[in-house]
């Protein structure tokens, strides 16, 4: 059985939880575009850093059969798209910002499709396949949103987003709430 002191101490991290996403979601919702840029670049980031691990993994260099080269493939069009989203607000004023979507989608779906075909051919680098197939399809569906999903409604899915954010935010406010009165 939790001691009081326990209990207001959870009571304080719920309450604090909550806090620190009532205050996340409002700047979320004001400026919408300002939140899409950060996860456009957090994403970006993303992107790099998990092609630039694929690649130093080794695993791409310790077979050279098509499914190490397919693997290198993935890792390198991860990386290149990182980079653009990355240098986006460089490569702006050179390309529009539609076209580097669309080019991150197109590399994001072919890292995913290159990524289930490698785990289909070489069979032997997975207990089982199913977990980078899966990845490839998330990575897949990513580039498909980015192809498909215009630029202008991601303002209007953050604003969503963040409307959701503030009400579990209050959530957890109420929880505290109800935990903090039990203790």
């Amino acid at each position: 059985m939790a001691t009081n002191e326990s209990r207001r101490y959870q009571a304080t991290m719920t309450a604090l939880r909550g806090i620190v996403m009532i205050a996340a979601g409002l700047l979320a919702f004001l400026y919408p575009a300002e939140a899409v840029k950060f996860v456009l670049l957090a994403g970006g980031g993303l992107l790099l850093v998990d092609g630039a691990l694929g690649l130093a993994s080794g695993e791409t260099w310790a077979s050279r059969n098509a499914g190490g080269q397919l693997v290198l493939i993935r890792n390198l069009c991860c990386i290149v798209a990182g980079v653009i989203v990355l240098a986006s607000g460089l490569l702006t004023n050179v390309f529009s910002l539609s076209f580097l979507a669309t080019c991150v989608g197109l590399l994001a779906l072919v890292a995913g499709l290159v990524e289930i075909v490698s785990s289909l051919i070489d069979r032997d680098r997975y207990a089982s396949p199913l977990p980078a197939m899966v990845s490839g399809g998330l990575y897949a569906i990513f580039g498909l949103a980015l192809l498909f999903m215009p630029l202008s409604s991601a303002a209007t899915l953050m604003r969503i987003v963040t409307a959701l954010l503030i009400l579990y935010a209050l959530s957890l406010l109420y929880r505290a709430w109800r935990i903090r009165t039990t203790a």
